[in-house]
């Protein structure tokens, strides 16, 4: 009777078995019965390479053909692992992952190879210009979203940076969007809100505004600004008189002449000449520029800005996560809404807090030596009670 059970499926023992696990070598009939022993058994199937085997099975072709598949799996993986590390992931490059194998510093792997990290373009500019400015730049862990995301770089016709801003707004909607550090942040903004309504808009509503447009052109603008340039360019033709009256013999000379009416020619001039001023653009909105690296313990810290200021000129003396991050909110500084700080606050808080700080130190200090000094006359009382006890 054990006999014929051994000759059949160790699972079911109806069937005899067929195939054998290549794991832990255990017969079964049919695939069922093989899903049943790996369930029962917390088995994976998978044969593992590294199990002793007599010198008469590895000398064989199977042997040879297993040795060489474990081996070329090895090789595969490790391709597989370096190519998510550099192409995927964009952890290290190919320079960095040879040198990190040869264990050489980069002085001694340029040395060795002739080949020197690339710097980016224009990036001894961009630290020249952090350098003047006093900016601090922290940088991210590399492969992390936000390192992957930041897209500064050096306009070269401005020679300036062309910081990659992340815009946040009211309903906390994230987007990134380049602004120059040379120009006013407010442009900048507005270029962006434009950018995004012509990207929602369909197609009907393109070829109406472009037929709005064309109209504009053609309807009256155009003439509108030929008229204004001929009445520029012939505003100064006017008839000059004879400069001597043929009947009474006067001189009429021109009111332009400087001897006579030198004053109000002049003032007529600058009159003319005087630019417009433009009126300055009023915001909606206001701006707030978030501090990085605050404490847990207190909400988000922001600073308010002017839209009409350039960016660089707002970063000085500051410190930057690999690029700044601007909050577009329609409430005043006075206003914040919850989850929010003024710096300002935030410094006055830190300022107590350090207060607080040295003041309990210096309290911890006088206790400590004031029950020093008890300790020291509590000793020297001591002291002199047995020196008089035999008095």
């Amino acid at each position: 009777m054990d006999d014929d059970l051994s000759s059949l499926c160790t699972i079911c023992h109806i069937e005899p078995p067929i195939y054998t696990c290549p794991r832990c070598f255990l017969p079964t009939c049919s695939l069922d019965c093989s899903k049943r022993h790996k369930i029962r058994s917390m088995c994976d199937g998978i044969r593992d390479p590294t199990v002793y085997r007599p010198i008469s099975e590895v000398a064989t072709p199977w042997g040879l053909d297993h040795d060489y598949n474990f081996l070329h799996g090895i090789e595969t993986r490790i391709s597989r692992s370096e190519k998510v590390l550099i192409e995927d992931l964009e952890l290290v490059t190919e320079q960095e992952l040879e040198r990190a194998r040869a264990g050489e510093t980069e002085e001694a792997y340029a040395r060795r190879t002739g080949k020197k990290t690339r710097e980016l373009p224009g990036q001894a500019c961009i630290e020249r210009v952090l350098k003047e400015e006093r900016i601090r730049i922290i940088k991210a862990p590399k492969g992390m979203r936000r390192n992957k995301e930041n897209a500064t770089n050096w306009h070269r016709k401005h020679k300036h940076i062309n910081w990659q801003v992340e815009w946040i707004r009211e309903r906390g909607q994230r987007t990134l969007y380049r602004a120059l550090g040379s120009r006013p942040i407010g442009d900048f903004y507005n270029a962006m809100c434009e950018e995004e309504r012509r990207l929602r808009m369909s197609d009907e509503e393109r070829r109406a505004e472009r037929k709005e447009l064309r109209k504009g052109r053609e309807g009256g603008k155009e003439p509108v600004v030929k008229k204004a340039r001929i009445d520029q360019d012939t505003g100064h033709l006017t008839t000059t008189p004879l400069l001597q009256s043929p009947e009474t013999g006067a001189w009429n000379l021109p009111p332009s002449c400087p001897t006579l009416d030198g004053h109000s020619n002049i003032q007529a001039r600058t009159q003319v000449q005087a630019p417009s001023i433009q009126k300055p653009k009023t915001w909606t909105h206001n701006f707030y520029l978030y501090r990085p690296l605050t404490p847990a313990s207190f909400p988000k810290v922001l600073a308010p800005i002017s839209p009409s200021k350039p960016l660089t000129e707002l970063l000085r003396h500051r410190d930057v996560l690999e690029f700044p991050t601007i909050y577009v909110l329609p409430c005043s500084a006075e206003s914040l809404p919850k989850g929010f700080m003024l710096e300002s606050e935030f410094l006055k808080a830190m300022d107590n807090r350090s207060k607080r700080g040295t003041d309990t130190n210096m309290e911890r200090a006088g206790d400590s030596s004031s029950s020093e000094e008890s300790s020291s006359e509590e000793s020297g009382s001591d002291v002199t009670m047995e020196e008089g006890e035999p008095v």
